[in-house]
This record gives C-alpha cells, structure tokens and sequence, in this order.
C-alpha cells in the first residue's frame, strides 16, 4: 500500500493525478502546510526539506521505499507500473525534457509569482514582473509544443503532461480567459481536465 503525503496544492495533485491514472492502492494522509506540519520530525523522516509531496511504498515482503519530491514521484511511479512514458530513448528524452521544464521551470516561476504577488507583505515590482515574464515564457514554450502534438511527448499522455497540469488548471482558474493568447495549451488543458482519473484527483480537498 502506498501512503501519500500530500497537501492539495499543484505540486501535491501531480502526485495524486498519478495515483489516481495508475489505478494503485493508495491512502492519503494530510500535511497542512498553512500551519507547519511539513516541518513535525516524523515528517522530516520522510522529506528531510519539509515540502509535500512525498510517499512511503510499503508492499508486502519488501521494504518501504520513500520517495519525496514531486519529480521523482512521478518518475518512480511510472518505473513502479512501466506506464506514461516512452520506451522509445528519442522519444523518452522529449518527455523528460517536458517533465523538466515543468518541475525545474514551470513550478518555480508559478510558486514565486504567487508568493511575491499574493502573499509577500511588501510589493517588490522586480520580483513580480521577473516570474510573471518566466510563467509567460513557459506557457508560450508549452504552447508551440502543444501546436503540433496533442500531448508534450508526443502522441500519448504522460507524466509530462502530468506534472504541467496542475499548474494549468490553477491559472486558468484565477484567470479566466489568460489562456486564449495560447490556445494550443488551451486545447490541451481541455482533454486532460476531461480525464476521469484528472477529475478525482483535482477534486481531493479542493
């Protein structure tokens, strides 16, 4: 059985949207960020930085194997099942190279606008416009990708794709309307929203 660590912000729902695409026995235990249970020693165990997601992979017979980090989740899930992501090395390289560009690029720049933008006491203007031109320049990558394959590896979804959505669906959701300037992304975020296992999981604690 798998526990997952998880609090429903976009990086916690790519590890659930795996979960969920995956069909594994799971179970969910709550890390409420908004008042530091991230930083309690018995979560320190498992993530030594205090950030969710993280999973603990206890399967009979074998040792538990704990995974933190929503990157790795989703690459040891994917290893763990051999489903969404290529065998092929040309195009396992594209998907990771998406993956990549949503973990180190497209994660950060979102975060940090939010955090500069939303909730910093003082308003720093450099900082704001600094994410809010790398989020755009992301969406714009994301964008001519998606105008010439359905998905970002290619022709089948993956974790990829997987590992972007979440942050999608949480612009398009303050910003109704942001992402007619993109609508290949658009199109895209339509047919993944559309998704069975995409809907329970967005719908955990929402």
């Amino acid at each position: 059985m798998i526990t997952l660590y998880h609090f429903p912000s976009p990086n916690g729902r790519k590890a659930l949207i795996a979960l969920e695409e995956f069909g594994l026995p799971y179970r969910v235990e709550r890390v409420d960020v908004m008042i530091g249970e991230q930083f309690k020693p018995e979560f320190l165990a498992i993530n030594p930085l205090g950030k969710v997601p993280a999973l603990i992979d206890a399967e009979d017979g074998a040792p538990a194997q704990r995974v933190f980090g929503s990157g790795a989740i989703l690459l040891y899930l994917a290893e763990k099942t051999g489903r969404l992501m290529p065998t092929d090395p040309v195009q396992r390289a594209e998907a990771l190279s998406w993956l990549e560009l949503a973990i180190s690029d497209l994660s950060p720049a979102a975060m940090n606008l939010f955090r500069f933008f939303a909730r910093a006491p003082e308003k720093l203007p450099y900082a704001i416009d600094l994410f809010k031109c790398e989020l755009g320049r992301c969406w714009k990558a994301f964008n001519g990708r998606l105008a010439d394959h359905p998905y970002l590896a290619g022709d089948d979804f993956s974790i990829a794709d997987i590992a972007a959505f979440p942050f999608a669906a949480a612009k398009a959701k303050s910003a109704p309307g942001y992402f007619m300037e993109f609508p290949d992304l658009l199109r895209w975020h339509d047919r993944i929203n559309d998704r069975p296992a995409v809907q329970r999981a967005m719908a955990w604690d929402a």
